[in-house]
């Protein structure tokens, strides 16, 4: 795949051989990668690819039948989406890369009808990441074995020069398949008694012991769900089923005949067990992928999704305001808010009278707590729902999906809704409470902001105010050590002077790639993408000959745009301490992971290609696609830290220049080994 707007009148394409690191130079790369960021004061850099993005084996995608398609035998990974466990191959190449982390996306189970990761459940885990080809080993009781495998035969269409497209329907089938089949074998074994399976189904007795919370009640969803034909209960046209937990709570007959007779149905019972039996190897799989990774030294940033899925709902009535959803106060149609359809929390049942957590307080702890099982730290998805979120009226919307004002406020502007002020206080008493409790600093955590702000919220997040009210009077106590800091979009903004411990990226799952900005007028006229500001910054000009390297420079930023693009990067790994990547800016894929706000058929599919490290090396040779060249850009930004300690007196010359001479010497070395041809 082209990407036209590289083309250049000046720009000529260097020969298209390539050589890709042996085995023996990948440790000194790394090594050098992770000193040039020690060196710029950038402690957590992670790169953003959600789990469907990871690739496929590479052994799948030889056996070519058409120009478009191929054919293959199933292996182990399902081939129609990607998975973050086990990927040790893949997570290898990131960690030589200089990344410490990869920030995932929600890992919940897909809804029937939507790919969006964001729409998932918070508690039950996505079935289409396990890995069949560990189920054929000693520790899942060889519950797969190859002849499971040889009946599936794949055909795919094949990948689109450096990117691929994930198939959900076909992931499905796949995984409906093969875990039906891991399903009767465990049970089979079981009852013949075998060693192997006896202990597995131990563990499996055990997983459902601690997670039974939620897993009873989200199993015998998935019965209602399959009868009804969706995960939407509001659309489902029986009364009982759509409410039947709460009227359950409240002692009803009815439905709790209802229930148990959906429930104790034989094959039910089958289908219920065997469903918790999936999210018994998917938890396994998490859990082990946890440790593998804490050996080899990268983390997994989880995704805390604002929302629950419909299951979630639909299990914890109490939790959640009647006919109140969260949104967002602008973006949306005529000018409106936009109308996620996210449940909101109740407020009167997030502490009880004692202090203690209440029915929604607890089950928010309890989702903080399931997205931590299986990563190092957490990215907080649209904070502001957690303090004070945008909430309309569902009723209100109007047919042409509008809603007038006096439905549809901040949580704060609306004291009959949350009377005692409880959910400005879920950050102080539930959520960052609940980081610590599982080792994690909140300053680490990735807290994504963006968008319209309540003065409330600023107060709570940034202010690190805490509201309450004693004996009737309002108390407001403030906390240094809880004043936290957003995310940045560095996009239309200068890294120069930056503070604080701030995350900032270029783009993330909602953006377009970073490349397709050059296409956009307004970054000609944007400061931050100034070629004298990116040039002066990047090469700072504090004598004679660093003047005219700087003006050269700031000429080839404003004449190639794939030098002002390189600009902007290594300005991003100048600004501040944390940085996040998304993989399509990486490996110089030109397309858009999600449009946001758009129903777009090809949302949440793009993935990365099984060749994904050959044709990443073959575009830093040919410059066909704008990947991020590491030791390049690396390169600019530690010269770029050295001569602003110059230009700013703290240092001499001399002083500055040798501190970095030999990393810099190898910054340069392998920034020539990328380019050079196969021998």
């Amino acid at each position: 795949m082209k990407v036209s707007f590289l083309q250049n009148q000046n720009y000529q394409s260097a020969p298209t051989f390539q050589r890709r690191l042996r085995d023996d130079e990948k440790p000194e790369f790394e090594k050098t990668m992770n000193e040039a960021f020690d060196y710029l004061g950038v402690n957590n850099r992670a790169l953003i690819v959600h789990g469907s993005s990871f690739p496929s084996d590479k052994a799948l995608h030889q056996q070519k039948i058409s120009p478009q398609y191929y054919l293959a035998k199933m292996n182990g990974k399902n081939p129609y989406i990607g998975s973050p466990y086990l990927a040790k191959d893949f997570t290898d190449f990131v960690k030589m890369n200089g990344f410490n982390a990869i920030q995932l996306g929600p890992n919940g189970k897909l809804n029937k009808r939507d790919s969006s990761p964001y729409h998932a459940s918070v508690f039950a885990k996505n079935e289409l990441f396990l890995n069949f080809e560990y189920l054929k080993k000693d520790a899942y009781a060889n519950i797969l074995s190859d002849n499971d495998f040889k009946d599936i035969d794949i055909m795919k269409k094949r990948n689109r020069g450096n990117y691929d497209m994930a198939d959900f329907d076909e992931a499905k089938a796949i995984s409906k398949m093969l875990t039906k089949r891991a399903y009767n074998n465990f049970k089979t074994q079981v009852l013949a008694g075998n060693p192997k399976a006896l202990a597995l189904n131990d563990e499996f007795a055990h997983f459902k012991n601690q997670n039974d919370y939620w897993l009873e009640k989200d199993s015998v969803f998935r019965l209602f769900s399959d009868i009804h034909g969706s995960d939407n209960f509001e659309k489902w046209d029986n009364e009982l089923d759509k409410n039947i937990v709460s009227l359950i709570n409240q002692g009803d007959k009815a439905a709790i005949t209802r229930y148990y007779q959906v429930k104790n149905k034989p094959r039910s019972a089958k289908k219920i067990d065997e469903y918790k039996f999936i999210q018994f190897l998917v938890d396994k799989q998490e859990k082990e992928d946890k440790v593998q990774r804490g050996q080899n030294g990268i983390k997994y940033i989880g995704d805390l999704l604002v929302g629950f899925s419909y299951a979630d709902e639909w299990a914890n009535p109490d939790a959640f305001l009647k006919d109140w959803r969260v949104g967002c106060p602008n973006g949306g149609k005529n000018g409106g808010p936009q109308l996620w359809n996210i449940a909101v929390l109740n407020p009167s049942t997030l502490f009880n009278e004692d202090g203690s957590l209440g029915v929604s307080g607890q089950l928010l702890k309890n989702k903080i707590e399931r997205t931590l099982d299986g990563v190092e730290n957490i990215r907080v998805d649209h904070v502001m729902g957690l303090v004070d979120p945008y909430i309309y009226k569902s009723s209100a919307v109007r047919d042409d999906g509008t809603i007038d004002v006096s439905n549809r406020s901040y949580l704060s502007h609306m004291p009959d809704i949350d009377p005692d002020g409880n959910y400005p206080k879920i950050m102080h008493k539930i959520l960052l409470p609940t980081l610590r409790e599982h080792g994690i600093d909140p300053k680490d955590v990735v807290w994504e902001d963006l968008g319209s702000q309540s003065q409330k919220f600023q107060d709570v997040f940034y202010g690190g105010k805490y509201f309450d009210e004693i004996d009737g009077q309002q108390v407001v106590k403030e906390f240094d050590d809880e004043k936290m800091t957003g995310i940045m979009y560095s996009k239309g903004n200068k890294m120069e002077g930056i503070q604080g411990p701030r995350y900032s990226f270029m783009a993330t799952h909602d953006n377009e790639p970073s490349a397709q900005l050059l296409q956009q007028d307004w970054i000609y006229s944007n400061e931050g993408w100034n070629p004298m500001y990116l040039a002066g910054y990047l090469i700072p000009p504090y004598n004679e000959e660093q003047a005219k390297k700087s003006a050269k420079f700031c000429q080839e930023i404003e004449q190639n745009q794939e030098t002002r693009l390189k600009a902007k990067y290594a300005e991003l790994f100048r600004g501040t301490p944390n940085i996040q990547v998304m993989f399509s800016d990486f490996f110089g894929i030109d397309r858009t992971y999600n449009v946001g706000g758009q129903d777009n058929n090809e949302n949440w599919k793009l993935r990365l290609n099984p060749n994904y490290e050959e044709t990443y090396h073959k575009s830093i040779v040919t410059g066909e696609e704008p990947v991020m060249n590491m030791p390049e850009l690396l390169s600019i930004a530690v010269n770029s830290k050295a001569g602003l300690s110059i230009a700013k007196g703290e240092k001499s010359e001399y002083e500055a220049t040798a501190e970095v001479a030999d990393l810099n010497a190898r910054l340069e070395h392998w920034k020539k080994v990328l380019k050079e041809p196969e021998n």
